[in-house]
């Protein structure tokens, strides 16, 4: 298992949060999520194998907020 901080620019509010946990924690790979609005970034524990770091910054895009590494 890896881990990874997704810088995430656009998020507002609490509901913000939970989007960006849910459309990540459904990601197959993936195993572990905590989205901070404080710190603006989600870190991410992924096994590598299953998922790539371009699809969870896809994913963030899709929810129109600005992700970055």
């Amino acid at each position: 298992m890896k881990n990874i901080t997704i810088k995430i620019k656009g998020m507002g509010c609490q509901n913000c949060v939970k989007a960006v946990t849910e459309e990540l924690t459904a990601l197959d790979g993936v195993s572990k999520v905590d989205v901070s609005l404080e710190k603006a970034c989600a870190e991410v524990e992924y096994d590598e194998a299953k998922v790539s770091t371009d699809k969870m910054l896809e994913v963030i895009k899709e929810l129109e907020y600005e992700p970055s590494l």
